[in-house]
C-alpha cells in the first residue's frame, strides 16, 4: 500500500510539473504571436483614396508596459498653430510622466497625415549629405511642420540621418490621395511602398516590416482584418468615416489578446476633419474640425476626454480596468505560479532521484 502511494505521489509530481511547463509555455507563445502583453507592438495604420475622397486610420494599442497602459488618463490632442516653425498641425498622443509631450501621429493644415507602428530595430544607412539629423530633433513633430505632401516626405526621409537604425514603420497619406509606407530594407536602404495620387486603392500596416515580413509579427490577424474590410471599398461612396470606424472596430483590442486600444482616429485630409474614438467605445465618435482648432497662435493641449460624454469616458475606463486585471492575472500571475510549481516539482523530482540513487548504492554495498 505504501509503495502504491509513493508511486501515485511521484506520478502526480511529474504530471503537475509537465502541466505547469505547458501552461507557462502556452502564455509565452501567445504573448509573442499576438504582440502581447509588453511588446508595445500592436498598432494598426491604413490609408485609402477613391476619386476625390481620402482617409487615414490609426488604432493606438499597447500592452501593460505601454505608457498608456500605465497612465491611461494621459491621452491628449496637441495643437500647434502655423508660424515660423512651419505648418499648423494637430497631433494625437499623451503626456508622458505628466509633463513630457509624446505625439504619435497627426495631420497638418495641408492635409498630410501620418502615424506609425513598432517593428524590430533594423540597421539603416546614413545618406552622404544628410540635411536633417534625427538624434536631438523631434522628428514626430517636424515631419508635419516641414512637409506638405507625401512627395516632400519621401525627399525629407531620404536626406535624414536616422542614427544608424529604425524602430518604427511610418504610413503617410496626403490630400492628393497618395499613400506611402516607409520601411527599412534588408540592405539598409529605405523602402517606399506607394499608392500614387489618382490611383484608387489602399495600403495598411501592422507590426511586421512591409519590406521584409520576416522582421516582426507575420502573419498578423489585424493586417488581415483591415485588408479584408478595406478590400470591400469599390467606389468613392464606400469610402466614409463609418467604413473607417468599421475597420478600426475590427482591429481594436481587447477583442483579442492582451493589448488595449486607448484611442482610434480617422483623418479626412481633404476636409481637414478628425474622427476620434475613445478606449474602444465606437458608439460615440467625436468629430473635430482641425482647421478651426488650428486657428490660433502658439500651442495647446486638450485632454481627449473633453471631446466625449461622461458615459463614454466612464465605460472606457471600466473596460480598461477589467482588461488590466485580466492581463495581470493571465500574463503575470499565472506564469509566476507556473514557474513556482515547476521549481517545486523539479526540486521534488531531484529529491526522489537522489533518494533512489542512495538506495541503489546501499543495496549494492550490502551484497
Amino acid at each position: 500500500m505504501k509503495k502504491n502511494s509513493s508511486i501515485i505521489f511521484k506520478s502526480s509530481v511529474i504530471m503537475f510539473t509537465l502541466l505547469s511547463c505547458l501552461i507557462y509555455n502556452s502564455f509565452q507563445v501567445k504573448s509573442v504571436s499576438n504582440n502581447l502583453p509588453d511588446k508595445n507592438l500592436s498598432c494598426t495604420n491604413f490609408g485609402a483614396s477613391f476619386g476625390d475622397t481620402v482617409f487615414f486610420g490609426n488604432s493606438e494599442d499597447g500592452g501593460l508596459s505601454h505608457p498608456l497602459g500605465q497612465y491611461p488618463e494621459s491621452t491628449q490632442m496637441f495643437y500647434y498653430g502655423a508660424g515660423a516653425e512651419g505648418y499648423g498641425a494637430a497631433f494625437v498622443g499623451w503626456y508622458w510622466e505628466e509633463f513630457s509631450v509624446s505625439i504619435q501621429g497627426g495631420m497638418n493644415d495641408q492635409g498630410l497625415s501620418y502615424d506609425l507602428t513598432g517593428i524590430p530595430d533594423t540597421p539603416v544607412n546614413t545618406p552622404p549629405n544628410p540635411t536633417y539629423t534625427v538624434a536631438g530633433s523631434w522628428i514626430m513633430k517636424d515631419v508635419l511642420r516641414l512637409n506638405a505632401n507625401v512627395s516632400e516626405v519621401i525627399d525629407f526621409f531620404k536626406s535624414a540621418d536616422w542614427s544608424g537604425y529604425w524602430w518604427f514603420q511610418w504610413l503617410f497619406v496626403d490630400a492628393l490621395g497618395e499613400v506611402v509606407i516607409i520601411s527599412p530594407g534588408t540592405d539598409g536602404e529605405l523602402v517606399f511602398t506607394r499608392k500614387v495620387a489618382g490611383e484608387d486603392g489602399f495600403l495598411t500596416q501592422t507590426n511586421f516590416n512591409r519590406a521584409n515580413n520576416k522582421s516582426g509579427t507575420y502573419p498578423c490577424w489585424r493586417y488581415k482584418a483591415s485588408y479584408d474590410l478595406l478590400s470591400e471599398i469599390e467606389s468613392e461612396e464606400d469610402l466614409t468615416p463609418g467604413k473607417f470606424n468599421e475597420v478600426l472596430d475590427a482591429v481594436h483590442f481587447p477583442k483579442r489578446g492582451g493589448s488595449f486600444t486607448h484611442y482610434s482616429n480617422a483623418f479626412d485630409p481633404v476636409n481637414k476633419m478628425l474622427y476620434l474614438n475613445y478606449m474602444g467605445q465606437f458608439y460615440e465618435t467625436a468629430v473635430i474640425n482641425i482647421t478651426e482648432e488650428l486657428d490660433f497662435d502658439g500651442s495647446k493641449a486638450v485632454p481627449m476626454t473633453d471631446y466625449f460624454t461622461d458615459e463614454t469616458v466612464e465605460t472606457g475606463f471600466e473596460s480598461y480596468k477589467q482588461w488590466k486585471r485580466n492581463n495581470i492575472f493571465i500574463y503575470r500571475a499565472l506564469p509566476l505560479v507556473a514557474i513556482i510549481f515547476v521549481t517545486i516539482g523539479t526540486g521534488v523530482g531531484i529529491y526522489f532521484l537522489i533518494k533512489k540513487l542512495k538506495k541503489r548504492r546501499i543495496a549494492k554495498n550490502t551484497k
